[in-house]
């Protein structure tokens, strides 16, 4: 009998473990708690996973994108986009993030901002490698076209880091296209 009142106790325990709230991704909260997890419960970011491309008169703009699930942030879970670009000009490499250095958390294009009422658009965060001062997001609008994937790229600079004393003037000119439409490939 003993023994089966400290198993009881045990099991009661460890089924009264408070469990982390998952929240849909966009609900809008402005306060998220510690531990929780917003998830893409509706799958919304999924459409924008995959390979992007612009080509037009040598210029060549290709995106990658993936959704990854519950990528911590500082003190709760995320689902996000996280994904590369190249942009090659006449076949001159002009930039190149689709390396494996900036897989995962070292993604050029991370988060997922979605739109209130607009499931077809979403924001994250671009960076530059050779622009480390320049503080930029991107909004992607999806679009289903005849049966043709498009996404409209809507790049747009939002800041810059502070510099010390004695830094040059930093770079804050885009090396990509910041308004154009790709096709998924």
């Amino acid at each position: 009998m003993k023994n089966f009142t400290i198993l009881l106790f045990i099991f009661l325990i460890i089924s009264c473990k408070s469990q982390s709230p998952i929240y849909n991704l966009g609900d809008g909260n402005t306060t998220i708690p510690q531990n929780s997890y917003q998830k893409d419960t509706e799958n919304v970011l999924n459409k924008f996973s995959g390979t992007w491309v612009y080509n037009e008169n040598g210029k060549i703009f290709s995106v990658t994108l993936n959704k990854a699930e519950m990528v911590k942030l500082i003190n709760y879970y995320v689902d996000e986009l996280q994904g590369s670009y190249s942009y090659s000009n006449n076949g001159n490499i002009i930039v190149n993030t689709a390396l494996p250095v900036y897989a995962g958390k070292n993604s050029t294009i991370y988060g997922a901002i979605l739109w209130e009422g607009d499931v077809n658009k979403v924001t994250s965060y671009f960076e530059d490698p050779g622009r480390p001062k320049m503080a930029a997001e991107v909004t992607l609008t999806y679009s289903n076209q005849n049966g043709v994937e498009k996404l409209h790229w809507q790049l747009e600079h939002t800041g810059t880091s502070a510099q010390l004393p004695g830094d040059s003037a930093p770079l804050l000119d885009f090396r990509v296209p910041t308004d154009v439409y790709l096709v998924k490939q």
